[in-house]
């Protein structure tokens, strides 16, 4: 009897799951943000995603005898490889996800490739994010963009590398 009455209450389950869309065939929901959404969704993300990024990054300088934000070009590769490359990655990939808010789509495309671009000029050279040394030139601000492109729309956070 019992076993009769699981049955049927998961059938039922299913059966409501199916009407109200669960397993749907993969096409858009429809679903949309305000700029207010998309803006506290995103600067959510990087808040949760930013500190244990930096953590990471101290913790593993301090173990390998590495100078945080600073040091040889190196060092800011091997620190970019443990910890910014796949925070970036995955804030293009979360941005990427979410609904742009309409009328904002060109300006939500900006802030993904300015993402894209600065991860790739930094993969191309890491020494990029190292801070430079005392007298010698600047080096190009590769994230510069994502700083522009976010603090303009309103995420400030997720311009940070």
């Amino acid at each position: 009897m019992r076993r009769t009455l699981l049955i049927l209450v998961l059938f039922g389950l299913g059966v409501a799951l199916i009407m109200n869309g669960c397993g749907s065939d993969g096409s858009s929901d429809g679903r949309t943000l305000t700029k207010k959404q998309f803006v506290r969704l995103t600067e959510k993300f990087c808040e949760d995603e930013y500190k244990p990024e930096e953590v990471e990054m101290e913790k593993y300088a301090d173990k390998h005898g590495l100078l945080f934000g600073g040091g040889e070009p190196w060092e800011q590769e091997v620190l970019n490889e443990v910890a910014i490359y796949d925070y970036v990655r995955d804030k293009i990939d979360y941005f990427k996800s979410l609904p742009a808010p309409e009328g904002d789509e060109k300006e939500v495309r900006a802030m993904i490739k300015a993402f894209e671009d600065g991860l790739r000029r930094t993969e191309e050279n890491p020494a990029v994010s190292a801070e430079a040394r005392p007298g010698a030139k600047p080096l190009p601000d590769v994230w510069e963009a994502s700083y522009k492109t976010t603090g303009d729309y309103g995420p400030w956070l997720c311009g940070q590398p």
